[in-house]
């Protein structure tokens, strides 16, 4: 079911749009202004440039921050981080220590997307180097960031990836959730799973969701895209959607359907959370932002690992 009552974001918090490949509301990138500005995933080597001009609306260039905090490596939110570094070697960036390694020597991590993107890895991401050593502050969770007078508790956040973590503002009650709570885009608000290869785990996912409702969030600040509407009704909408997908996607498979009888049923209900009405625009944007083929690998590989 579409939403309508989007939240604001609260206080000295500010959303750059990175205009991913063009669109807008795809990929956002959260400004932390104060006295050390710092930035919550910078998004893809490809939309730097887009970063840069958003965060010149407010003043400020990449030099002035102080901090990258990210949510995890996935190349849509962390792909710009050691381009950033590199030309700015002050920066101090925070990551989950699973994600660390990958982060520190991407080697690994750009093979293994150009298995799924092909030639398509420049024009989707850019380029994506390496963050040296001593600029990485490993996290497990627990842990409380400053930021000048900015506090941000740190919490271990698996399901969507082993090396996912979230962060609250302390004084605004702000959860920036990556994608621990999907995608949900402001102009045809509805929670929509985003389920990739290679570790989703909807169990841990689940107990992830679980800490995030006790934490009680004022705002949900999605990176694709924006905050969300009411927080405590986004994630009862987010979990009962993860489960709908994951269980069709179970069901499809003991089935014995084939790949494309299981992608249609994926995408059946898709179409069915967006409503029939759905302008094409606002299906294309959700594709871009969680594509069904991407997902239906994600929950395929889940479940396969499960029933061996």
């Amino acid at each position: 079911m579409q939403r309508t009552d989007l939240v604001a974001l609260p206080g000295d918090l500010r959303l750059v749009d990175d205009r991913h490949l063009g669109r807008p509301h795809v990929i956002g990138t959260y400004l932390l202004l104060g006295d050390e500005p710092a930035i919550v995933d910078p998004g893809p080597g490809s939309t730097l440039a887009s970063l840069e001009a958003g965060l010149a609306a407010h003043g400020l260039g990449l030099g002035d921050l102080r901090a990258i905090l990210l949510t995890h490596i996935h190349l849509d939110h962390a792909g710009a981080t050691g381009s950033i570094v590199q030309r700015h070697p002050h920066l101090q960036v925070y990551v989950h220590q699973r994600g660390a390694p990958h982060l520190i020597d991407p080697e690994k991590l750009i093979r293994s997307a150009t298995r799924i993107y092909g030639d398509q890895m420049d024009t989707l991401w850019g380029p994506i180097l390496p963050v040296p050593r001593e600029n990485a502050h490993l996290l497990t969770g627990g842990e409380t960031l400053r930021l000048g007078r900015r506090a941000l508790r740190v919490y271990d956040a698996p399901g969507h990836a082993f090396h996912h973590v979230l962060y609250l503002d302390q004084g605004s009650g702000a959860a920036f959730v990556g994608d621990v709570c999907g995608i949900c885009m402001p102009d045809a608000p509805l929670a929509r799973p985003a389920t990739p290869p290679p570790d989703i785990d909807i169990e841990l996912w689940l107990r992830t969701l679980d800490t995030l409702r006790a934490l009680d969030p004022q705002a949900l600040l999605l990176t694709h895209f924006g905050p969300t509407y009411r927080p405590q009704d986004y994630i009862e909408d987010y979990c009962a959607a993860l489960l709908r997908w994951s269980e069709a996607l179970r069901d499809s498979l003991a089935a014995g359907d084939d790949e494309a009888a299981q992608i249609e049923k994926l995408r059946a209900l898709s179409l069915a959370d967006i409503g029939p009405a759905a302008p094409a625009e606002v299906i294309a944007l959700y594709e871009q932002g969680s594509g069904l083929e991407m997902n239906w690998q994600g929950l395929a590989r889940y479940w396969r690992k499960r029933v061996g």
